[in-house]
């Protein structure tokens, strides 16, 4: 795996940045920023950021689909609602993507974005993320808002969606999810369960799959309408929110596609599902979107749903993805929480 070669992964970066020569200098350079789903580098000339790198993981996405990404961004534009988007740059050729082949055959897609100032939400504790997420709320309306206008315009001129995911029960959490099997996890077990006996992990299997059995009917009796679902961000998560003195900005559209509106809420509270202040980031979230947005009964009673797929889809990709970043500063306890959360949710809606 390329991401598995941290030499392997900066030779393929500069080969990218070839073809930014004559709009970033000569001069610039790489300087690792992290490794998630994709491989991000800052590119910057005398320690003075200039853009950021991507080098997307092999096989997640298609050319066709990573061309959607960019154009969805670039018709949201680098401004919504006071909040910054990350916007892509074209190479000198005119192009947003080129490729870079690794020595054996494998090519790996990589483009450039915008750079924009700030530290990831989730480095603040919970109480003072509480007025972002009112903020975020209200931008992630203005979102949905031009993902329904995008939908009315496509249906009319008779064209077809944008290559992108479908984020739905399968895809999410199902045995063949895009981010791995969660009842695999519990199989093979994470470092948090070694102390666990063999009875004890059957109770919490049986805990998962009572849970995903209502989640899989609430999702049904919800339904995928033009109201429901639409295009979305899909990972609005902390480290995707960047918190720049009174300016929140987003990054990260590789995760956008069609899937629940009320996903982007779910997605927002990643990693932090447990956390005490979890009610009040959710009415923060509410109030901001209600600022652009509607927000049905119907809607709010999937919260909790929605929110806890997401924490199960979590649970896959931290076993998945042990490298990332998040992967090793949320993995302790993950599973352990997890199980709780399920039992509630089971408590409440079973």
């Amino acid at each position: 795996m390329i991401f598995d070669d941290e030499e392997k992964c900066y030779r393929l970066g500069h080969e990218v940045l070839r073809h930014y020569r004559e709009r970033f200098g000569a001069e610039c350079s790489l300087r690792l920023l992290q490794l998630s789903e994709n491989v991000t580098y800052l590119v910057e000339r005398k320690r003075k950021p200039l853009a950021v790198l991507r080098l997307c993981r092999p096989g997640y996405h298609t050319w066709e689909e990573l061309q959607a990404e960019m154009q969805w961004m670039e018709e949201l534009g680098e401004r919504v609602c006071g909040v910054k988007l990350r916007q892509p740059i074209c190479t000198d050729e005119g192009h947003y993507l080129c490729g870079a082949e690794d020595g054996t055959g494998q090519v790996c897609f990589g483009t450039a974005f915008t750079y924009l100032s700030g530290i990831p939400l989730e480095e603040l504790p919970c109480e003072q993320q509480l007025p972002w997420f009112e903020k975020l709320g209200e931008a992630t309306a203005f979102l949905h808002c031009r993902s329904r206008e995008r939908a009315l315009a496509q249906r009319t001129a008779g064209l077809r969606d944008l290559p992108r995911f479908r984020w739905n029960y399968e895809s999410m959490i199902g045995t063949k999810a895009l981010w791995g099997d969660w009842r695999k996890v519990i199989q093979h077990n994470l470092p948090d369960t070694a102390l666990y006996a063999e009875k004890e992990i059957m109770i919490h299997k049986n805990i998962f799959d009572k849970a995903d059995g209502l989640i899989c009917n609430k999702l049904k009796e919800y339904g995928m309408t033009e109201n429901t679902y639409g295009l979305i961000h899909g990972d609005l998560r902390g480290a995707n929110l960047l918190v720049d003195k009174d300016t929140l900005g987003i990054i990260d559209f590789d995760d956008c596609g069609y899937g629940w509106y009320m996903q982007d809420l779910a997605a927002s509270l990643s990693f932090q599902e447990a956390e005490e202040e979890v009610p009040q980031l959710i009415k923060a979230w509410c109030r901001g979107y209600r600022k652009l947005g509607t927000l049905r009964q119907a809607d709010m009673d999937m919260i909790d749903t929605f929110i806890l797929m997401r924490r199960l889809q979590l649970l896959a990709w931290i076993h998945s993805r042990r490298r990332a970043a998040s992967a090793r500063r949320y993995r302790e306890n993950f599973l352990c929480d997890t199980v709780r959360l399920a039992d509630q949710y089971i408590q409440i809606r079973g």
